[in-house]
């Protein structure tokens, strides 16, 4: 799971960069992890959001991985 984790995050990365999107620079998370744990919820946990966020940090996925909220 975890490689098919950073496979979907540098496609993700690379897929915005094309786009020539720009995060916003009072972002704490990029657009690109959000967007592999909106992925990583739908296939790995039905949806649930919570359960992804709590994975992402037990593994140390991101820098900063942001809150249920």
């Amino acid at each position: 799971m975890l490689s098919r984790l950073i496979a979907a995050f540098c496609i993700i990365d690379d897929a915005l960069q094309a786009m020539g999107y720009k995060d916003d620079p009072q972002a704490k998370t990029p657009a690109s992890a959000i967007l592999t744990l909106a992925l990583l919820a739908a296939l790995e946990f039905g949806g649930k959001h919570n359960k992804a966020l709590a994975l992402a940090k037990d593994l140390g996925l991101f820098t900063h991985v942001p809150s249920p909220s």
